[in-house]
């Protein structure tokens, strides 16, 4: 019968759709919401089919409400068939929009950090009072927090650094100051320089952010105790080639 042979054609149809769609996401994380997604379809199909199987079950020709019935099943199969790739492209939108809305707070708060600080440094410039060693520390940490952002003729990225030049040529940060770093095994204090050099330069070479390495080039030159045993290794890596990668990132060589 007609209905019956476009049911099949319409239900083997959205079985293959339905099975590239799972193979499509197959390294997505969401797993078992896609394979939920992947048996609905999959269910759908097979009971629309079998529902129409018994429509026309020993029947030579369909009473209207029967063939309005089967057709109706035949569009739920075809639905079956999209309706797990709609569901995913729409879930990734939302999640999208989530990441973007996220991320926009983020920058926002930044910007509103490197207000603060501008304030704070135009006023110690005038005022010739420099940072204690902790807020240098929490001000080098926010320069350094700017090197993802670079987007636009003059990125935050870059006024950051200009900020930090300004610090520096102001005298209003000791390089040489000893502060406590980050991580849990920093349990003695270092060299501000150094402790930079510790956290964001040394462990990372070969894939350095280039932000910190502008950072840490500024850190040396500010006054920075290079003839220090501990600053042996940086005092090497200072004097390596600087080799642009991918994106905002360097490595030494």
């Amino acid at each position: 019968m007609p209905i019956l042979l476009l049911q099949l054609l319409v239900a083997s149809a959205s079985v293959f759709n339905v099975i590239r769609f799972r193979l499509d996401n197959l390294l997505i994380e969401r797993g078992v919401e896609l394979d939920r997604l992947t048996l609905a379809g999959l269910a759908v199909a097979a009971i629309s089919t079998a529902a129409v199987l018994v429509l026309c079950w020993r029947v030579t020709a369909l009473t209207p409400p029967r063939a309005g019935l089967a057709l109706v099943l035949v569009g739920f199969t075809a639905l079956s068939g999209v309706a797990p790739g709609m569901i995913e492209s729409r879930v990734r939108a939302v999640e999208h929009a989530t990441r973007e809305a996220e991320q926009q707070q983020l920058d926002d708060a930044f910007a509103r950090e490197l207000v603060q600080w501008t304030a704070d440094i135009d006023r110690r410039a005038a005022a010739v009072q420099p940072l204690q060693p902790e807020q240098a520390w929490s001000f080098v940490d926010c320069i350094a927090s700017a090197g993802y952002r670079d987007d636009g003729a003059n990125p935050p990225s870059a006024q950051a650094l200009e900020l930090l030049r300004k610090a520096l040529a102001a005298g209003l940060i000791d390089v040489n100051a000893a502060v406590l770093g980050h991580r849990l095994k920093d349990t003695a204090p270092r060299p501000l320089f150094l402790q930079f050099y510790a956290e964001r330069v040394a462990p990372v070479r070969n894939v350095l952010a280039r932000q910190d390495w502008e950072i840490m080039r500024l850190l040396a030159a500010g006054g920075a105790d290079l003839a220090s045993p501990d600053a042996a290794p940086l005092v090497a890596d200072l004097a390596k080639a600087v080799v642009a990668g991918p994106s905002r990132f360097v490595s030494l060589k």
